[in-house]
C-alpha cells in the first residue's frame, strides 16, 4: 500500500497522511493516518492542532499542478514541452485516464480532504482539550478548505466520493459516487459554518496573514452559488434562481464589509513585497525555502519562465498572439499579463520575445531569479474577482444586468484603465441586452484573470468549452470532444472500485458510463 507522507510548514513537525484505497493498489480506503500522532488523541496541545490545520492547507500548493488542470487545457495556453507527454496531452485534449497529472490532482485533493475529516472529527469531541476560541478557527479553517478541495474536484469530475469523516466507508468497494448537487451541499454546508467560524482578515496579524478568513468564506461560497446554479443537472429555474439571488447576497456582504480594496497598480498583486496586499483574498502562501511542487515554492513561476531570456519556449505560453491583443493598449492588465519584453538586469538590455510570456509569475525586481526562487503567491481569490461574479450573478438572476452590475464590471475597468486621463471613457455603456452583457462579462474575466487557473472552470460552467477551443483556431485545440467537458476518473482508482468509480463518459468506451448516455448533448 502507497504511503503519501506530506510535510508540514512548520519545521519541526511532520504531518504524515495515509492515503489508502482511493490513491493506492490496495481494496481498501484505509482512511486513518500512518502516525500515531493524528490518531484519535491528536491534538492534544493548541501547538498540535495549529500544525495539523497547516498541513491541511499543504494540499494547496501544489500550485503547478493547478495550472496544467485548468490553464493548459483552456483555449488561452499550450505547451512549450514535448506534445507527446502527459502535458502535452492536457493541452490538445488527448487526456486519457492514467494521465499523472489528472491522477495526481486526485490524489491531492482527497489528501487535503483527508486531513480535514481527521481533525474536525478530532477537535469536535468533547474531551478535546484545545483552547475554544482557537479550536473555533481551526475547524473553520479545516472545513474551508475540505469545501475548496471539494469544488475543485466536482467541476473537474462530476460526481466524486463523498467522504466527511474517519472510518465511514472505510472499504473502497463500498465507496460511490456522490450526485453534483449533493456535493454542492455538503460544500454550501461547509463554507457557512466556516464564515461563522472565522475572523476577518484584519483579527489576523504577523505570520498567521495568509489564512482563510470570514472574507474567503463568503468569497468562495458566492462563486460556488453562481457555478452551481450554472450547472445543476437537477435544479429548475426557480432553485437555480435561488442560489444567483445567494450568491449576489454574500458578493455584496464582502464589498460593503471594508475588508478588502482594489489595489490601484494591477502588478502589486503579485509582488513579493505586497504579500496578501488588501485586494488579496485567498492565497497561496509561496517560499522559497519549501520543498513542494517539483522543487520549491509557486512552480508557476518555472513554468512560466524555465526558459529565461531565450526564445526557446518555457512549459507554458499563450495559445495565439490574438488573445495578447484582443487587450486596448491602455488597459494597464496588458503588460501585466504578458510580456512581450522584458529588461534583463544581468545585460542591461531589454529582451524581446518572439511570444509573449506570462509576467504575472516573473518578478520584476528579479528575473533572472524568478523560475528558481518561486516565492510569489498564487492568487486565488482576489476582490476583483467579487465584482464580477457579482454582476455575472445579477445578469443571470434578472436575465438582464442591473445597475448594479454595470457598476460592478465598470469598477473592475476603472481600475484597468485608471492610467488614462479619462477612465470612464472605457466603461461599459448601458442598455445590453442579457447575451449581450454575458459576453462582456466573459472578456472581462478573461482580461482580468488570465493565468490565474480559472479559464478551463469559466468555459466549463458558461458550457462552451468546444466552441471556444474551436474557434480558437489553435491547432492543439482542434482534437477538443464533448467527453473533455470532464476529466476521466484515474484508471489507478478505477482498478480499484470499478463499479462505485464508474468511469465519465466518452473515456474507455461510453458503456463504462453509468447509463452509457451522453449528459454532454446541446453543449456547446
Amino acid at each position: 500500500m502507497n504511503k503519501i507522507k506530506i510535510k508540514e510548514v512548520i519545521s519541526y513537525f511532520l504531518l504524515p497522511i495515509f492515503i489508502g484505497g482511493l490513491f493506492s493498489c490496495n481494496n481498501d480506503l484505509d482512511l486513518d493516518p500512518i502516525d500515531q500522532l493524528v490518531g484519535s488523541k491528536f491534538p492534544q496541545t493548541d501547538a498540535d492542532a495549529i500544525a495539523a490545520v497547516n498541513g491541511i492547507y499543504q494540499a494547496n500548493e501544489l500550485s503547478t499542478r493547478f495550472g496544467y488542470t485548468i490553464d493548459l487545457p483552456s483555449d488561452l495556453t499550450v505547451t512549450g514541452e514535448n506534445p507527446n507527454g502527459d502535458a502535452g496531452f492536457l493541452s490538445s485534449q488527448q487526456w486519457e485516464p492514467f494521465n499523472s497529472y489528472i491522477t495526481y490532482m486526485w490524489e491531492t485533493f482527497y489528501a487535503g480532504i483527508t486531513n480535514a475529516n481527521n481533525l474536525i472529527d478530532n477537535l469536535e469531541k468533547p474531551e478535546s482539550a484545545i483552547t475554544p476560541s482557537l479550536k473555533k478557527r481551526l475547524i473553520g479553517e479545516a472545513k474551508f478548505l475540505r469545501a475548496y478541495y471539494y469544488q475543485y474536484a466536482v467541476q473537474f469530475w462530476g460526481e466524486v466520493p463523498l467522504v466527511l469523516h474517519k472510518g465511514v466507508n472505510d472499504e473502497g468497494e463500498q465507496l460511490t459516487r456522490a450526485a453534483i448537487d449533493d456535493v454542492y451541499k455538503q460544500i454550501e454546508t461547509d463554507l457557512t459554518d466556516a464564515a461563522l467560524k472565522l475572523p476577518h482578515v484584519s483579527e489576523y496579524s504577523g505570520s498567521d496573514r495568509g489564512r482563510a478568513t470570514w472574507g474567503a468564506a463568503k468569497t468562495l461560497l458566492s462563486k460556488i452559488y453562481l457555478v452551481w446554479g450554472q450547472t445543476s443537472p437537477t435544479y429548475s429555474e426557480v432553485q437555480r434562481k435561488e442560489l444567483f439571488e445567494k450568491s449576489v447576497e454574500l458578493a455584496t456582504e464582502v464589498i460593503e464589509s471594508g475588508d478588502y480594496g482594489l489595489e490601484e497598480n494591477y502588478a502589486q498583486n503579485w509582488s513579493v513585497e505586497n504579500r496578501n496586499g488588501k485586494e488579496s483574498i485567498f492565497a497561496t502562501q509561496h517560499a522559497i525555502s519549501q520543498s513542494s511542487d517539483g522543487g520549491g515554492g509557486n512552480h508557476l513561476l518555472h513554468c512560466a519562465f524555465a526558459t529565461g531570456f531565450t526564445q526557446t519556449l518555457p512549459h507554458v505560453v499563450v495559445s495565439d498572439i490574438k488573445f495578447r491583443d484582443e487587450f486596448d493598449p491602455a488597459d494597464q492588465r496588458k503588460g501585466v499579463t504578458y510580456a512581450d519584453s522584458l529588461f534583463n538586469d544581468l545585460t542591461g538590455e531589454w529582451f524581446q520575445f518572439n511570444i509573449p510570456r506570462y509576467s504575472k509569475y516573473i518578478d520584476p525586481l528579479d528575473p533572472n531569479g524568478s523560475a528558481s526562487n518561486r516565492n510569489i503567491d498564487r492568487t486565488i481569490l482576489r476582490f476583483a474577482e467579487v465584482y464580477l461574479l457579482r454582476a455575472e450573478a445579477l445578469n443571470e438572476y434578472h436575465h438582464a444586468p442591473a445597475e448594479t452590475a454595470y457598476d460592478d464590471i465598470n469598477t473592475v475597468r476603472r481600475r484597468a484603465f485608471i492610467n488614462t486621463p479619462d477612465p470612464t471613457g472605457y466603461y461599459i455603456p448601458a442598455g445590453l441586452d442579457y447575451e449581450r452583457f454575458k459576453a462582456r462579462i466573459q472578456q472581462e474575466r478573461t482580461f482580468e484573470l488570465t493565468y490565474e487557473q480559472n479559464r478551463r472552470l469559466d468555459l466549463l460552467r458558461w458550457r462552451i468549452l468546444v466552441k471556444a477551443l474551436k474557434e480558437s483556431g489553435v491547432a492543439a485545440k482542434q482534437n477538443v470532444s464533448l467527453k473533455n467537458y470532464r476529466f476521466p476518473i484515474p484508471g489507478s482508482q478505477r482498478n480499484i472500485n470499478p463499479k462505485g468509480l464508474w468511469q465519465n463518459w466518452g473515456y474507455d468506451g461510453a458503456d463504462n458510463s453509468i447509463t452509457g448516455d451522453n449528459p454532454y448533448a446541446g453543449w456547446n
